[in-house]
């Protein structure tokens, strides 16, 4: 879609077809001489590397125009990779936009791809799930448990954080729930955030679908999404530190405990009148 050639302080050069995977990429670029890594090199006037894009598409083309002085070769991968793995329910629409220059900017682009594949998924399927906080406060030897009212006072900052783990590069978290055909074949789009209700945040993920889900699909979905957040996403993102004024505050999306469940909208409300006061 993308080619780029990239040329080094001392003359080495690597021509590359993109997207490519990142840390190849990178691993190519140390092997012709070029240790400055995709994500600190710019694509206009970087000062330890030079780099070429080109296409020879038209789509290609007039991609390159949605890049600015402060993009680096990185974010050209990313948004080589979104366009070629965009849903082909979306496609005709997305690359006439591309050829009639809507996208001024990298973030238009991503913003638009989302809006539109979660809009060929017009069944809204929305699961609820408890969250769990740990807090490193730089003082005790072990982390302390904190309630969901500390981590309601946080909800920007772990709703960004999700967010931030869910970036453009990592693709659509639809495409890691695919274990069951019908599902894979009906889920657009699937998204990892958090709500408050009821004064306690709970972690919410949203799921679009072109059509209802068989009971069958329905209990496969609900079985990886709980996949998803004891050992996928959830567990790199609980690993991730979130700054808080009162340390490194950690959230996870699974617990072992008796407690834990993961209900629909539809089933929420039961859930929590049957748990009142129980923690979550």
């Amino acid at each position: 879609m993308i080619k780029v050639k990239i040329t080094g302080k001392a003359g080495a050069s690597l021509q590359k077809e993109l997207p490519t995977d990142i840390y190849q990429l990178y691993h190519d670029m140390r092997e012709a001489g070029i240790s400055k890594p995709p994500k600190n090199i710019l694509l206009r006037d970087d000062k330890d590397v030079e780099v070429k894009l080109s296409s020879d598409s038209e789509i290609g083309s007039r991609l390159l125009r949605v890049f600015s002085k402060n993009d680096t070769l990185a974010d050209a991968n990313t948004v080589a990779f979104v366009v070629s793995t965009a849903r082909e329910e979306i496609l005709p629409e997305l690359e006439q936009n591309i050829l009639h220059n809507q996208y001024l900017t990298k973030e238009m682009l991503f913003d638009d791809i989302r809006d539109m594949t979660q809009a060929a998924g017009p069944v809204k399927l929305t699961f609820y799930c408890p969250l769990v906080g740990q807090l490193d406060d730089g003082e005790c030897d072990e982390y302390i448990d904190v309630g969901s009212g500390f981590l309601t006072a946080y909800q920007d900052g772990i709703e960004q954080a999700i967010a931030n783990e869910q970036a453009p590069e990592m693709g659509d978290m639809a495409q890691y729930l695919d274990r069951n055909a019908g599902v894979a074949a009906k889920l657009m789009s699937a998204v990892w955030t958090v709500e408050e209700i009821e004064g306690r945040l709970l972690g919410r993920i949203d799921c679009h679908l072109k059509e209802p889900l068989t009971t069958e699909e329905m209990a496969d979905l609900r079985e990886e999404i709980i996949g998803q957040c004891s050992d996928g996403l959830g567990e790199g993102f609980e690993q991730r530190p979130i700054n808080t004024d009162e340390g490194d505050l950690y959230v996870s999306y699974w617990n072992s405990s008796d407690e834990y469940f993961l209900c629909t909208a539809d089933e929420l409300d039961e859930h929590l009148d049957q748990h009142q006061g129980m923690t979550m």
